[in-house]
């Protein structure tokens, strides 16, 4: 069980749990104060789904990062300081993603919250505060969450630029790394197209490739590129 590479687990799994909560998440595509106001009619059954995308995220951005660590064991140079970059973002990611469900969260639980007039620990001075409170939490998650695209595009791109630079494509599956770059590419301009109807069609998209990576390395179809090769 010691030797069993969690990668292709992390990346098969993730996106699935992540997809799926994604998909049913009332405030997915709202914002401003109809988003935090689609968090707290349902405030009383997001708590399951939130911890399904919670899982889901360190999964498949855990798989992410293990993915490049194993790519940067047998890394050296130019190739080594791409993939230690693409790390960091991948880290910087999961920062981005963490801080933007804990605002949600913040919003869920703040309708448990009392409002008290009065002195009172843990609760509002008014219902105009509490209000106040959810949207300050629920814009601080969005604000948070617009740069995401931009951190987790760029780390597949970098993934797929080395792939392809230490091994030009001969078959069908040595195209499969490479092609994290278009994606990469087409991911992190969704700030600048700033089209919500984009992001919800190239969001799935972005995670059925790392499911379908972690599929082809749990077959034995895909295996990492020595990083090593030309790149020195």
């Amino acid at each position: 069980m010691s030797d069993k590479n969690l990668t292709p687990y992390f990346l098969a799994i993730g996106p699935l749990l992540l997809i799926g909560a994604y998909s049913q998440w009332p405030a997915a595509d709202a914002i401003g104060a109809r988003g935090a106001l689609s968090l707290i009619e349902e405030a009383d059954s997001l708590m399951p789904l939130l911890i399904a995308a919670t899982l889901g995220t360190l999964l498949v951005l855990g798989g992410l990062y293990l993915l490049i660590s194993d790519m940067m064991s047998s890394a050296t140079g130019m190739n080594k300081q791409l993939l230690s970059l693409a790390s960091v973002l991948v880290v910087i990611t999961m920062a981005f993603f963490v801080t933007g469900m804990g605002s949600n969260v913040t919003v869920i639980n703040a309708e448990d919250a009392d409002v008290d007039e009065e002195d009172e620990p843990y609760a509002f001075d008014s219902d105009g505060d509490k209000e106040a409170s959810q949207r300050m939490a629920f814009e601080t998650g969005n604000t948070v969450w617009q740069m995401s695209p931009v951190t987790w595009g760029l780390s597949l791109v970098i993934i797929g630029l080395v792939s392809f630079m230490t091994k030009r494509p001969e078959s069908a599956m040595d195209y499969v790394m490479p092609a994290l770059m278009p994606v990469g590419t087409l991911f992190l301009s969704l700030p600048i197209l700033n089209n919500p109807g984009m992001f919800a069609m190239v969001f799935p998209v972005v995670l059925l490739v790392h499911v379908i990576i972690g599929g082809l390395m749990l077959s034995g179809k895909l295996s990492m590129p020595d990083t090593a090769e030309d790149g020195a």
